[in-house]
């Protein structure tokens, strides 16, 4: 379901592949330079919307008058030469959890939808960096799944291949990006929610350190595993969105002060840099996620990067188990009122992992905060010294996207389902806090992407950025793709 709002705009269909591909640097330069406006490229991607979004579902809400109206004053401040934001004039969607003021926020719900009468701190920065909002994202229910099928809002549709699942719970907003509907997007993570649907829409999806970016006007679902991150084409416009809503926030509990420069793709240096493999999470993989992520790791080693092989034995056992018990219980806390007195409100599967939640006992609860700090201490450990690490790389997935079908859902997605050892490794970054990225490093021949992650020290965002973009580069330049064409 799209609710598209009276725009100004043209019903041309026409040639909006190249406008509706480009990063955030090239249109930054083409509105300085004249050649493009804001007003021009936010009308094609509201096009595009419009002609091609219905097939895909991945806006719950499209606001065209609020962007065009961005856009003209975008347009205004770059032609009269007032001073100019990081994001002026750029077309981004924000993941429908998020509050964005003046339109309804569903929160891929059955409930009646509120008109948000704030911004949420972290689309409030973007704004002040001069972004145009275009809307809001499909998403699983709540945030609470790993696929993003949802029969409230509508389920959004991979445009690599409309038959199969975005991943969730940021489903819609990685599918936008992918699709060439917006520049960028925003969505949030308590598991693997950017890094998953990123990973199987063949784009960029950053988790950042936990604490770095504002969850205040975020519907919460975990409290001390909820982060806040983006989605883009590309590391550096991943992190050109990142450093713009990188704060603290006195609204937010659990926001830190930034202890590091804010979020850029450092020009580092390969030589000394050192990779870890956690290899004993790398079982049960599709052969060609495993050949890609091997090709990826031969391409770092020949750029000089060294990777080797790190064991751990206690965050490969207890991961999984810890991050559900602790999401579910959280969840609970966060859902109780509502889930014990109007269950009817919800999905089956989400109302199953809630319910799950409410029978987790305070000790269960905190045993898995006492392995949490267990396996916290296992993974810094690894990663200091002068033998440690500088960063972990592993495939984002073990597998492909599956098929959209009725009560789907991937490994660890079922209430207490821990699947194959690769899931520990999915909920790893965000159990500890971790900064996180996963991109495309190859494609498989029907066109489908195939993912890594890394994830590395607390603060170090930029390093994990830089280290990530290295893999993708992997890609020779003629096999690289922007947006599918829908």
């Amino acid at each position: 379901m799209t609710d598209v709002a009276p725009q100004e705009m043209s019903a041309d269909s026409g040639s909006d592949q190249v406008l509706c591909s480009m990063s955030v640097a090239q249109l930054r330069h083409a509105y300085v330079t004249g050649g493009l406006s804001p007003v021009a490229v936010t009308r094609a991607h509201l096009n595009r919307i419009t002609r091609a979004d219905p097939a895909y579902t991945t806006f719950v809400t499209v606001d065209a008058d609020g962007a065009m109206a961005s856009a003209r004053q975008s347009e205004t401040r770059i032609r009269t030469g007032q001073e100019v934001g990081a994001l002026e004039g750029i077309p981004l969607s924000v993941k429908d959890l998020i509050n964005v003021e003046g339109l309804r926020m569903t929160a891929g719900s059955r409930r009646p939808a509120s008109v948000s009468a704030v911004d949420a701190e972290a689309v409030a920065s973007w704004r002040r960096a001069g972004a145009v909002i275009l809307g809001t994202n499909t998403l699983h229910e709540y945030a609470f799944g790993g696929t993003s099928v949802n029969e409230h809002t509508g389920t959004p549709r991979n445009p690599w291949d409309a038959s199969r699942i975005c991943g969730g719970s940021s489903g819609g907003s990685a599918a936008a990006v992918a699709a060439g509907f917006a520049v960028g997007a925003m969505g949030t993570e308590t598991g693997n929610s950017i890094r998953r649907p990123a990973a199987f829409c063949g784009i960029v999806g950053f988790k950042p350190t936990f604490g770095r970016v504002s969850r205040a006007g975020v519907v919460p679902l975990a409290s001390s595993l909820d982060h806040v991150g983006v989605l883009a084409r590309s590391v550096e416009d991943a992190a050109m969105l990142m450093d713009t809503i990188s704060t603290f926030s006195g609204h937010d509990l659990g926001s830190r002060p930034p202890r590091l420069p804010g979020v850029r793709v450092d020009a580092g240096r390969s030589s000394g840099l050192t990779l870890g493999i956690p290899s004993s999470m790398l079982v049960g993989l599709d052969p060609l996620i495993e050949r890609a992520f091997n090709r990826a790791v031969k391409h770092l080693e020949s750029a000089g990067i060294s990777v080797r092989s790190v064991d751990l034995p206690i965050a490969s056992v207890w991961t999984a188990v810890v991050s559900s018990v602790t999401m579910h219980a959280e969840g609970a806390v966060a859902h109780e009122q509502l889930v014990t007195g109007d269950p009817e409100e919800y999905g089956n599967d989400v109302l199953a992992r809630l319910l799950s939640g409410l029978a987790i006992s305070k000790s269960e609860y905190a045993r898995a905060q006492a392995m949490r700090e267990l396996i916290r201490n296992e993974v810094l450990s690894a990663m200091s010294g002068p033998t440690g690490v500088d960063a972990f790389i592993a495939p984002a997935v073990p597998d492909v996207a599956p098929f959209i079908q009725p009560g789907a859902f991937v490994p660890g997605d079922a209430p207490w389902h821990v699947g194959h050892s690769a899931f520990h490794l999915q909920r790893l970054p965000s159990l500890l806090g971790l900064p996180a990225g996963s991109g495309p490093v190859g494609w498989t021949p029907a066109g489908l992407p195939l993912p890594i992650q890394v994830f590395g020290r607390p603060w170090e965002d930029s390093k994990v950025l830089w280290m990530l973009g290295q893999s993708m580069d992997v890609i020779p330049s003629a096999e690289r793709r922007t947006i599918a064409s829908v």
